[in-house]
């Protein structure tokens, strides 16, 4: 990458980033908006699937995720590891520069930390997520990012604060994920805490996400990765086994006006006795979206619809200037969604809830974090 970290920068800024599994990754590509989007492959045959893309598509920007995080837990001694043909193996600075140049010569944009999951439950996890960053500076690279998965416990009181001043402190960029059984940004104080972080760190990205990918970039992050499956949108605890797996997938739909991933199950009870609402997408072209059933051929046309929303929703922000006009349009587009839900539970006469995480979206957002010298000259002047 010629322009080194400037480059970098210029290639993720306001970015929408699918990750998806490396099986699925050929049938949502003409989806993926060539200029502003692109894909983070996971899987086992991430690397090859990856050079099939760049070798066809050159202009699309593809990186790989190698789920060292979804496998074990970081140490300040080995926090980057990865799993190979022959086990778990540990890296050290000359193997961390081995694996990302094998990312790069399979063709990667960018290449990315197989960076282990960070706990918050323990005073240790600071010193873990200072070797994070120690590690990764040392890094002689202009084309890395380095991928933080976290617990969201990081967004609150002091963990927030740590974590502010290692990602200013980092000269690569930096892709967080959040961990939490469920939907982490519903979690006491998350919403408000990832908002601070986005306001405080300019070359923070939000991975493995979903709609929250909108609220993060809103409130000042570089760019994001949302989810192709439900497993992709939120991170998950260590399993060293490598998962369960083997679930058939049900299909999912993202329904923009709503501002929220539906189950065709549910529409179908929505609109039992109601015309079903209709999408105008290229997926779609006008058909009804209760149409979808768990067959293979729907629940790819399902997901393939959410990614074709998901990029005019993209558009929509990348349009907005970054600040007070794109924060402003994000709180027009939850208040319509607000409208949007009491409108739906009038006609249906059902009672249609709406999301606690966007209800914590429309509240105001809070200040940034000030930078760690100012918070400790407020410490010293404060009474004992």
């Amino acid at each position: 990458m010629g322009d080194g970290i400037a480059g970098i920068d210029a290639l993720l800024r306001d970015r929408l980033l699918i990750m998806v599994n490396d099986r699925s990754a050929i049938e949502i590509l003409p989806h993926v908006r060539a200029h502003t989007g692109g894909l983070v492959l996971t899987g086992a045959d991430a690397p090859v699937r990856c050079k099939e893309i760049r070798n066809a598509r050159g202009q699309t920007v593809v990186a790989m995720d190698h789920g060292s995080h979804t496998q074990t837990i970081a140490t300040t001694e080995a926090p980057f590891g990865l799993r190979t043909r022959l086990g778990w193996r540990d890296l050290d600075l000359t193997d961390l520069n081995e694996v990302l140049d094998g990312q790069r010569d399979n063709k990667a944009s960018f290449a990315v930390t197989p960076t282990c999951f960070i706990p918050a439950d323990t005073t240790g996890d600071a010193l873990v997520l200072r070797s994070v960053m120690g590690q990764a500076n040392r890094l002689c690279r202009e084309d890395t990012v380095v991928l933080l998965p976290c617990s969201w416990r990081w967004l609150r009181g002091v963990p927030l604060r740590q974590l502010v001043e290692q990602i200013r402190a980092c000269r690569h960029p930096v892709a967080l994920i959040l961990q939490a059984d469920g939907d982490p940004l519903e979690r006491d104080g998350a919403s408000d805490g990832l908002r601070q972080l986005c306001r405080s760190c300019p070359r923070l990205m939000l991975w493995r996400t979903d709609l929250g990918a909108f609220d993060a970039m809103a409130h000042g992050a570089m760019g994001a990765a949302i989810g192709a499956s439900a497993v992709l949108r939120h991170g998950v605890a260590p399993r060293p086994d490598g998962g369960g797996g083997g679930h058939k997938p049900y299909p999912v739909v993202l329904i923009r006006r709503l501002l929220r991933y539906v189950r065709v199950t549910t529409l179908q009870d929505w609109f039992a006795h109601l015309d079903p609402w209709t999408c105008d997408c290229a997926v779609c072209n006008g058909a009804s979206l209760v149409r979808f059933t768990d067959r293979d051929h729907d629940v790819l046309a399902a997901l393939q619809h959410t990614i074709r929303e998901l990029f005019t929703l993209h558009d929509e922000l990348a349009a907005t200037l970054p600040g007070y006009e794109r924060v402003d349009w994000w709180r027009q587009k939850l208040a319509d969604s607000a409208e949007h839900h009491r409108r739906l539970a009038a006609e249906t006469e059902l009672e249609v809830l709406y999301p606690r995480v966007l209800q914590y979206w429309r509240r105001s957002s809070p200040l940034p974090v000030p930078p760690a010298q100012h918070l400790r000259s407020h410490d010293q002047r404060r009474p004992s």
